[in-house]
């Protein structure tokens, strides 16, 4: 009998041990090249994590749930990937088929409907009885799936539920690289594409940066405003590219002068530039004064282009 017990223990200790080699050989190799990102997607209960590639309540070691990340270290197997659960701090195995993937390009997705909301879904369909949350124009989304071409499957933090919407109602933010340039006063953020002081809903200054969403009109471009956290249209003659072209400011001896107007004098010096300073050009058709943007001083102003190589 106490035979037996002493063989029943060695087995389940050398189970255990050989479960370990296995999770360091699989840690060791598949460490270096571990870097993809994947949610937890299930409709109901959880997605087990297992000691072996099989379904089987005894070796369940933890439990994942929707909305919980997972660090992929193998997918050799087809149904069984390898994976470490932050979570849970624990490396095992997962059914592959509940995980979806998190693109390094997911964030920065928001929310645009003229009027009303925008609906997550619980299916890829319109109907009222699959709304489980209400988007508004503005709220940011993360895509998670796009490989419908109408319904994506996003995760929504304002609401801190997954689901499905119409990806027509969605705008990649971008990055806000153009720049607004207004002589005096401001550029009017507007809900509609006219000038009328009623659709004012924010006021852009020089220096203000904007991403474009939609650039057809020849007038007003859609844009959206990382500093006034709001989306519209404005006035797309008054936006220049910063990234135009770079020069570098040379100056033998003190500063060259960033000014409000294309004129030497003294009192409409509103910057000092120094030698390496960076500047990008926005406007050379002058013959001596060049309209610039620093990004040292965050502002827009003309120089004597004669110092800038």
């Amino acid at each position: 009998m106490k035979t037996e017990q002493v063989k029943q223990s060695w087995i389940r200790w050398t189970a255990a041990a050989l479960f370990a080699l296995v999770l360091a050989l699989f840690a060791a190799g598949a460490r270096a090249g571990a870097s993809d990102t994947y949610r937890v997607r299930v409709d109901s209960g959880y997605l087990a994590l297992r000691n072996d590639r099989e379904f089987d309540r005894g070796n369940e070691i933890g439990q994942l749930y929707t909305g919980d990340t997972v660090e992929l270290w193998s997918a050799k197997d087809p149904t069984y990937w390898f994976v470490y659960a932050p979570g849970l701090d624990r490396y095992g195995f997962v059914n592959k088929n509940y995980l979806v993937e998190v693109p390094a390009a997911s964030s920065g997705w928001s929310v645009r409907v003229d009027t009303g909301y925008l609906a997550l879904r619980t299916e890829k369909a319109y109907d009222s009885s699959n709304e489980i949350g209400e988007l508004y124009t503005g709220d940011e989304v993360f895509i998670l799936n796009a490989s419908d071409p109408t319904y994506w499957y996003v995760y929504a933090p304002v609401l801190d539920a997954y689901g499905y919407v119409n990806k027509d109602y969605l705008t990649d933010q971008g990055s806000a690289d153009w720049t607004v340039r207004v002589d005096t006063g401001y550029l009017a953020l507007r809900t509609a594409k006219a000038y009328d002081s009623g659709n004012e809903i924010g006021k852009l200054y020089s220096g203000d940066t904007v991403a474009v969403q939609d650039s057809d009109d020849p007038t007003y471009w859609y844009v959206y405003s990382p500093k006034l956290g709001k989306f519209g249209y404005v006035n797309k003659n008054y936006l220049v590219n910063p990234d135009s072209t770079e020069r570098i400011v040379k100056v033998d001896t003190g500063y060259l002068a960033l000014r409000s107007a294309k004129a030497y004098d003294s009192s409409n010096e509103i910057g000092e530039l120094y030698s390496g300073d960076t500047v990008y050009v926005v406007d050379d058709s002058d013959s001596t004064y060049w309209y610039v943007y620093s990004p040292d001083l965050q502002d827009l102003g003309y120089v004597n282009k004669n110092y800038l190589y």
